[in-house]
């Protein structure tokens, strides 16, 4: 009967790992406030802090475009390149873990050809 219950509750789970999946445009949220964040926290400037979120929402746009998302049922991988620079990502419970993360200096510093 012990067995029962743990198969009933690994089949609960992966039903709750399935459903909570995140898609790309949960990935593009993600990428918009993680720059807004970062952006903020590496200046003082009142004013760069205020232009924040527009280049947060500029930069989960470019992003989603070149954001390549393989989806495992229960959890999906995010992988973005631009250049050198490498932002990756794991998915999973609608919450992200970013395995390789860009450097933000450099990537706001590259020209927009990226190379």
């Amino acid at each position: 009967m012990k067995w029962f219950a743990t198969v009933i509750a690994l089949v609960a789970l992966s039903g709750l790992m399935v459903y909570t999946n995140p898609t790309k445009d949960d990935f593009s949220d993600y990428i918009r406030q993680y720059v807004i964040k970062e952006s903020r926290k590496r200046t003082q400037d009142t004013q760069l802090q205020l232009i924040a979120p527009i280049l947060g929402s500029f930069a989960a746009s470019v992003m989603a475009g070149q954001t390549v998302r393989t989806d495992y049922v229960l959890f999906s991988s995010y992988d973005f390149h631009l250049g050198d620079e490498r932002l990756k990502a794991l998915g999973l419970f609608r919450n992200f873990i970013l395995l390789e993360k860009p450097d933000m200096k450099r990537l706001m510093a590259k020209p927009s050809g990226g190379g």
